[in-house]
C-alpha cells in the first residue's frame, strides 16, 4: 500500500470498502476470495488495501483493544509496541507536558503517551507510517494531543520537548540487528541529540548483548508480557533509577539491582524448582531472585533454581520435583507408565535433546499429566519429572 491508496482508504468510498471487507472476516487463506468479491464494487488497489487492512485489524486484536478502528502495515504491526507495554512505559512520561516520540511508526506509543497527559510530537521518516499515526490519533480521539511530523529523528526540530522516546528501526531487508549501533538511527546518534541529564528512553532489541550496553550510563529494563520477553528499554538522564530492571506485565511486578549480586554456589536439586521469567534472566537478575527465594542454582550452565520449600512469587514458574532421572529415555518412559502418565509438557533448559524424538520413544499411556524438564543438574544431563505449582 502507498500513501495515495491509504488516503483513498480514509475517504468515504474507502471506508465503505473497509466495512464490507470487515464483514467478510478475511484471513490469509481467504484473501483471494474476499479480494475478488470487493473488486466487483471498488478498484483493484482499493479492494486489496481494504482486505489487507481487515486482516491486519483481526491480527492486531492481541495487541490493541481498539484494533478494529486502527490502521497498520504488516511490518509496522509486527514492530508496534502492544498496548499493555506502551501503557506501562507511558507512566514515566505522565509528569511532562510535551514529549517527543521519535520513529513513531503507526503511533502505538504516541497514543499511550497522549492518554496520560502530554502533548506528543510524533516523528517518522516513512510517509505511510506517519500518515497512519496521524489517522490513528484521529480515530481514537487524540488528534489535538498528537502532532505528527515526517522527518529524520536525528535532525528534525523538536520544539521545547521535555522528554523523548525513540524506537529506531532494527531490521533492514528482512535482516534483524541486535547491536544498537546498527539501528536506523543508531543509538549513539539519538543519544547525542540531547543533553546528558535529559530524560530519554530508547527501545532496543531484547536480544542485545550486554557488551553493547556497558559503556552507557543508563538503566536497562527488560519487559515481559504473560511470560514472553517483549522488549528492552534503555533509560537515560534523570530517568535512570537503577542499573537493571526486570518488569513483568500485566501485573507490573519488578525486580531491580544497582550492582550484580554474588552468585550462590551450585546445590543439589531439592523439592521445588524455580524457572525464572525471561525478563529476569535477560536482566541478569537470577542471583537477586535466588536471594529472595532462598534458592540455589542447580548447575552453572542453566538458570534454574531449587529450594527445599515452596515460596509463592511472581518472578518464576514453580514446579514440585517428583523425580530426577539421568538422561535415559527408556527409564523415563518406564517411570511415567508406572504413574499412569499419558500426557506430558516438555521444557528444555540448556538440553541438546531432540524433544520430538524423545516423545516418540516414551510410548505413554494413562490419564495423568506431568511436566518433563530436560536440563543439566550437578554436571549431569537430566530429565526432571515435575508438577507445576500455583504462585497465587
Amino acid at each position: 500500500m502507498n500513501v495515495g491508496i491509504f488516503h483513498q482508504l480514509l475517504g468515504e468510498n474507502g471506508q465503505a470498502a473497509l466495512a464490507q471487507a470487515a464483514r467478510l472476516q478475511p484471513s490469509e487463506a481467504t484473501f483471494l476470495t474476499c479480494w475478488n468479491q470487493l473488486r466487483k464494487h471498488y478498484s483493484n488497489e482499493l479492494a486489496k488495501a481494504a482486505v489487507e487492512m481487515a486482516i491486519l485489524r483481526i491480527k492486531a486484536q492481541a495487541k490493541f483493544s481498539c484494533s478494529d478502528r486502527m490502521y497498520f502495515t504488516r511490518e509496522a504491526l509486527e514492530q508496534a509496541t502492544s498496548e499493555v507495554v506502551a501503557q506501562h512505559r507511558a507512566r514515566r512520561l505522565a509528569p511532562f507536558s510535551r514529549v517527543a516520540d521519535l520513529c513513531c511508526g503507526i503511533g502505538a506509543d504516541a497514543l499511550a503517551f497522549a492518554a496520560v497527559g502530554p502533548v506528543v510530537i510524533a516523528v517518522d521518516c516513512d510517509p505511510l507510517r506517519a500518515a497512519m499515526a496521524e489517522a490513528n490519533a484521529a480515530v481514537l480521539g487524540y488528534h489535538e494531543r498528537i502532532r505528527v511530523a515526517m522527518g529524520d529523528a536525528r535532525t528534525i526540530p523538536l520544539p521545547e520537548v521535555e522528554a523523548a522516546f525513540a524506537d529506531p528501526a532494527r531490521r533492514t531487508n528482512n535482516r534483524r540487528f541486535l547491536d544498537p549501533e546498527d539501528y536506523l538511527p543508531p543509538l549513539s546518534a539519538v543519544r547525542s541529540r540531547f543533553p546528558p541529564d535529559f530524560p530519554l528512553a530508547v527501545k532496543i532489541a531484547p536480544g542485545v548483548a550486554w557488551a553493547d550496553l556497558r559503556h552507557w550510563d543508563a538503566e536497562v529494563e527488560f519487559v515481559s508480557l504473560a511470560g514472553e520477553l517483549k522488549e528492552c528499554v534503555v533509560w537515560f538522564g534523570s530517568w535512570r533509577q537503577v542499573a537493571r530492571r526486570a518488569t513483568l506485565l500485566p501485573s507490573g511486578e519488578e525486580l531491580t539491582a544497582n550492582a550484580p549480586s554474588r552468585t550462590r554456589p551450585v546445590a543439589a536439586v531439592e523439592a521445588v524448582l524455580y524457572d525464572p521469567d525471561p525478563a529476569i534472566t535477560r536482566a541478569g537478575l537470577v542471583p537477586e531472585l535466588a536471594e529472595r527465594l532462598e534458592a540455589f542454582p542447580i548447575d552453572e550452565r542453566v538458570l534454574l533454581l531449587s529450594a527445599p520449600h515452596f515460596r509463592p512469587n511472581p518472578w518464576a514458574t514453580v514446579f514440585a520435583v517428583e523425580q530426577v532421572i539421568p538422561f535415559h529415555p527408556r527409564r523415563l518412559g518406564e517411570y511415567l507408565r508406572s504413574q499412569q502418565v499419558g500426557r506430558i509438557t516438555l521444557i528444555k533448559r540448556g538440553s541438546p535433546a531432540d524433544a520430538d524424538k524423545l516423545v516418540r520413544q516414551l510410548r505413554l499411556q494413562g490419564s495423568e499429566h506431568r511436566h518433563i524438564i530436560l536440563t543439566y543438574a550437578n554436571q549431569q544431563h537430566v530429565m526432571m519429572v515435575c508438577s507445576q505449582l500455583s504462585c497465587h
